[in-house]
């Protein structure tokens, strides 16, 4: 039987439902939503819009008490790091505590979700995605108090990614008070970007040049971090939402960016009078449950974003061996006491309940000599542990070391940097430390430079880049870290 999936996603100014089975869109609505309840994707009245949620459920007669939610992907964060080959006990451990030092959000205001992308002899990638508890906490309670229950969640980035065909390309969808930009290589979003529209009355020509100039920072922004493999300019731009309804508009956009735009089409079956381009968020959640005919996704990423502490709890092993033991141990009783009511009745059976107890004391015997083999294993088991936990112990040891270097580093690049000039990016890999960023002219730049190198720090400075623009000076210092000697 066809699996059946309910979606719900819900942004400032509407709340969506999609209901597929199959690889069919079998039902989807969408309900206006009053300003007020939803501000920058994050529930404010969560009583006024569990009732919105209700209405749409009932008018749309969906039973279902299970969905899969999709989160705005305004205030969260994604970032693909690298950690060395770990056990996976230590894993979990070795991924907070890069999130603790990447993420510029202190995670205690945080959910994180992460899902392992690729692995080697020597190390592995893991994508990373945070989420703001508070938004996370509101739009949870909110669909409860509707009656219904997420069991997976995930952001709109991350769905609009599932949707795509190709492993490499950039992705746009434009909503009325939002829009994402999706940068997607090798099947895994490198880059992701949840933008707010400056206002919800404008038409979608006035918000076009904000469109382009984020799109355009966007792919600015990747090349400078990748100049080893730029995004080539073939490479097709995907819309969906507001922007797909506007051939002109996307049309002059691939003009002006000298890059192929497409449309972004759905892999489910979509009935006449349904836009699917209006819906591509609800179709790559119900993508999370559903694999229509021979499309895949080729996207890598396929996390729950849901908090762990609102997922089902698994039913303890312990409690499972605990009931599976009084199950039997109750009926080795049973037979026990229907021989001490038979001996009682009858005292000729004495010897036969003798050779019972005998039989019993044979099979303690034997179940002692299996206990005494399993704590052996047991303790074999402990001893591999503390030698995973001392390799684990050794890695943290190196990362806090590296940690403090890094640290140190930092402060001076920060502490010598002249009021005038900002950062775009500090980038820390092995020795190297590189810096971009823009000034209004070369003399600061060159000033910033000097300042590195009279600090001690670093045992060499090199200015690698520099380039006028309109806006001033863009460039980029290449640091030698005298910490990792």
């Amino acid at each position: 039987m066809a699996k059946k999936v309910v979606t719900l996603y819900i942004d400032d100014t509407s709340l969506r439902l999609l209901v597929a089975k199959g690889k069919r869109v079998k039902k989807w609505a969408n309900l206006p939503l009053e300003s007020g309840l939803v501000r920058d994707g994050a529930v404010l009245d969560e009583a006024k819009l569990a009732a919105k949620i209700k209405e749409l459920l009932k008018a749309q007669r969906v039973k279902a008490r299970k969905v899969i939610a999709g989160l705005s992907g305004l205030h969260c964060l994604s970032q693909v790091i690298t950690l060395p080959r770990l056990p996976e006990a230590m894993l979990a451990e070795a991924v907070r505590r890069e999130a603790e030092r990447a993420l510029p959000v202190p995670l205690e205001q945080l959910y994180i979700s992460w899902q392992i992308t690729s692995t080697s002899r020597e190390e592995m990638q893991v994508f990373l995605a945070a989420l703001p508890r508070n938004a996370a906490d509101a739009l949870i309670e909110t669909l409860r108090q509707a009656g219904v229950k997420p069991y997976l969640m995930d952001l709109a980035p991350l769905a609009l990614a599932r949707v795509v065909n190709r492993a490499t390309a950039i992705i746009i969808d434009v909503r009325s008070t939002e829009f994402d930009i999706v940068v997607m290589v090798e099947g895994v979003p490198q880059l992701i970007r949840s933008l707010s529209l400056p206002n919800g009355a404008l038409s979608l020509q006035e918000k076009l040049p904000t469109i382009r100039e984020e799109l355009e920072r966007t792919v600015k922004f990747y090349n400078s971090g990748h100049p080893e493999k730029p995004l080539e300019p073939s490479l097709p731009i995907f819309v969906s939402g507001e922007l797909a309804d506007e051939p002109e508009l996307y049309q002059s956009l691939s003009d002006e960016l000298e890059y192929p735009i497409l449309l972004l089409s759905s892999p489910l079956k979509c009935p006449e009078g349904l836009a699917p381009s209006q819906y591509m968020v609800n179709i790559g959640l119900a993508l999370k449950k559903l694999s229509p005919g021979k499309w895949a996704s080729l996207s890598v990423v396929n996390l729950n974003a849901l908090p762990e502490v609102y997922r089902p709890k698994a039913r303890s092993l312990t409690k499972v061996l605990i009931a599976l033991s009084i199950i039997v141990a109750i009926g080795l009783l049973v037979p026990l006491v229907m021989l001490v009511q038979s001996t009682a009745a009858n005292t000729a059976s004495l010897q036969a309940q003798l050779d019972a107890t005998n039989q019993l004391l044979e099979q303690r015997y034997t179940q002692q000599q299996a206990q005494k083999k399993e704590i052996a294993e047991l303790e074999g088991k402990v001893a591999e542990i503390e030698v995973t936990n001392n390799a684990f112990t050794a890695v943290l040891d190196n990362f806090n070391r590296q940690h403090k270097i890094v640290n140190g580093d930092l402060r001076v690049t920060t502490s010598t940097l002249p009021d005038t000039v900002v950062l775009s990016s500090i980038t820390h890999a092995s020795v190297k430390l590189t810096i971009r960023g823009m000034s209004p002219s070369e003399t600061e730049v060159l000033a910033y430079a000097d300042s590195l190198r009279t600090s001690g720090r670093f045992s060499q400075v090199i200015v690698s880049y520099i380039e006028k623009t309109e806006e001033g000076v863009t460039f980029t210092l290449t640091l030698s870290a005298r910490g990792w000697d």
